[in-house]
């Protein structure tokens, strides 16, 4: 019986120890299980020039999987809160300079059109209920020959104004609250009614305006409307 017992407990042990080895096999990374396996492969060839060459393979991974467990030593602790996922803000990093939208007609010219598109000569900002309208004036890139003005409503909806072929490139030359008024290098003279969202002609005729999408643009942090 007592040997019963001996055999019984001699195979708890050693199951025991088959699942612990199990267990800390599967914690190692699969880098030092092929380590772990091409030195046992090692160890067990016959042939120098085998063992040799196993051991060539061997130097470089360990060499990697060594650099890897000293990065991952020394990798900061991660909070198991989700504001820890968030990059550390360092204190005495110097702000990101801000940039002021200029009122009126300026030459600030950040568009966001591509140049294929529009060539824009100058562009018009301004509030209205607290709400800010920008129009650009300009030209459509792939015909020169004809200006365009687009108006960017509070809703940020875009308004596509195509002049006639030979006007030549449109600009803001005057302002009154916010009634813009432009001039093509024909030297026609067009009234931007930024209210109604309206291009009147030299002529005193309305010009139609088509809505676009808006244009892909870049990022707006930073940007400081006043």
């Amino acid at each position: 019986m007592k040997r019963l017992y001996f055999f019984i407990g001699t195979l708890v042990v050693i199951g025991l120890l088959f699942l612990g080895g199990r267990a800390i096999a599967d914690t190692k990374s699969p880098q030092q299980q092929q380590i772990d396996s091409l030195q046992q492969q090692a160890a067990s060839a016959t042939d120098p020039a085998v063992a040799a060459l196993l051991q060539e393979k061997i130097a470089p991974l360990t060499a990697a999987e060594a650099a890897r467990a000293t990065a991952q030593a020394n990798a900061p602790q991660k909070s198991s809160d989700l504001c820890g996922l968030a990059p550390a803000v360092d204190p005495n990093a110097t702000a990101a300079p801000t940039v002021e939208v200029p009122r009126g007609i300026s030459d600030w010219l950040q568009p966001p059109f591509s140049t294929q598109d529009v060539a824009v000569t100058n562009q018009w900002n301004d509030q209205s209920d607290g709400v800010w309208l920008t129009a650009y004036a300009g030209v459509l890139g792939q015909d020169p020959t004809r200006g365009v003005i687009i108006a960017v409503d509070s809703a940020g909806a875009y308004y596509r104004f195509e002049l006639p072929a030979g006007s030549g490139a449109a600009t803001f030359t005057a302002a009154d609250g916010l009634t813009v008024t432009a001039e093509t290098a024909s030297g026609q003279r067009y009234k931007l009614d930024m209210a109604a969202l309206t291009l009147t002609g030299p002529d005193g005729q309305p010009i139609t305006g088509v809505r676009q999408d808006a244009p892909a643009t870049l990022s707006a942090g930073g940007i400081n409307c006043k």
